[in-house]
């Protein structure tokens, strides 16, 4: 019984750390495809690990505004990409 737990738990803790990573790098293609519609990913990639999610949600919302096209989910989804991706974060910052 022991075993078996153990084996679900591994499991389980995989398919999470799976998941995660490619919902981060959906996260970081959607952001790119938009944001590159008006502007250089260079002006983003200069920001990251600089602000906050509830500063990027802000900057996505204005973009949005402007005429980015992002539903609200996806706006959602690139501002808390935005808001834990490190310098650097490939396929955005090339």
């Amino acid at each position: 019984m022991k075993k078996l737990m153990i084996v679900v738990v591994c499991l389980y803790t995989g398919l999470l750390l799976a998941s995660l990573v490619f919902a981060d790098a959906g996260a970081a293609k959607l952001a790119a495809e938009r944001c590159s519609a008006c502007h250089s990913t260079d002006r983003i990639c200069a920001q990251l690990g600089s602000r906050t999610t509830e500063v990027w949600k802000q900057t996505v919302q204005r973009m949005v505004s402007r005429g980015a096209s992002l539903t609200d989910a996806e706006a959602r989804t690139v501002a808390e990409y935005l808001g834990t991706a490190k310098p650097g974060a490939k396929p955005l910052c090339q």
